[in-house]
């Protein structure tokens, strides 16, 4: 992918997170892992009282906003429920340990607070096709293309591809609830594969009430995933005390 349209899809996604944590109430927000702080500076013109968080302290760029370094995949360096909002873009899937993120973003979240994360739509229809064929929700990477990142080129890579499924496991585990699923921009191409969409609906629609719930079908049949873009949106809610 060239360098113009991957910020494209950015914006793209950018633009709908925007919307969606624009309609919640203002008030201390953390971005993690932040970047270069783009969308940080989007957040607070929105209202919020933004704080940021990277693994990478030297890609950060917007100094008017607190900034601690952390990994995500240890812990965060913040105060049990510090934040009202946990907005987490683009982050999760290069993580080798998803779960002890998302639990960390729950411990820092107030009761009643809100996580706004986005992770690939592994399970949209064209990537479902692609898996039939080959096997891979991600391009495998050979041994010599490893090396040749190095570990910073290795944490750009998809090494936690997780479908809607595993995610919202772990947000549970982490006690949180899933409110709402988004979509990104839709992609026209496929149309062409509607045609297999409704082969799919009309199959799962005979199964049993209790074999549609196990498999989360009414979820990962809806328009933000079996026909949604590349980017599933996902809101959830840590319970109130």
């Amino acid at each position: 992918m060239t360098g113009e349209p991957l910020r494209l899809a950015r914006e793209a996604v950018h633009t709908r997170v925007l919307e969606v944590v624009g309609a919640l109430p203002r008030g201390t927000l953390l971005d993690v892992p932040a970047g270069s702080g783009l969308l940080a500076r989007q957040l607070a013109g929105l209202g919020f009282q933004v704080t940021c968080s990277d693994i990478n302290g030297e890609r950060f760029a917007v100094g008017e906003f607190p900034f601690r370094q952390a990994d995500l995949c240890r812990s965060l360096p913040f105060e049990e429920s510090s934040f009202d909002c946990v907005t987490c873009i683009e982050g999760l899937e290069h993580l080798e340990n998803p779960y002890q993120a998302v639990r960390e973003m729950a411990r820092v979240l107030h009761p009643g607070g809100v996580l706004v994360l986005s992770v690939p739509n592994y399970l949209n229809i064209e990537r479902r096709l692609k898996f039939l064929i080959t096997g891979s929700f991600t391009k495998p990477v050979p041994p010599e293309v490893l090396d040749e990142l190095g570990p910073e080129g290795v944490a750009m890579l998809h090494l936690s591809p997780a479908g809607y499924p595993q995610v919202k496991l772990m947000l549970e585990m982490a006690g949180l609830r899933v409110e709402k699923l988004f979509r990104d921009r839709g992609k026209p191409m496929q149309l062409l594969l509607w045609p297999l969409v409704a082969l799919i609906r009309l199959y799962t629609r005979l199964w049993p009430r209790r074999g549609r719930q196990r498999y989360l079908l009414d979820e990962v049949e809806g328009p933000a995933i079996l026909t949604g873009g590349n980017t599933l949106i996902i809101q959830a809610r840590k319970p109130a005390c």
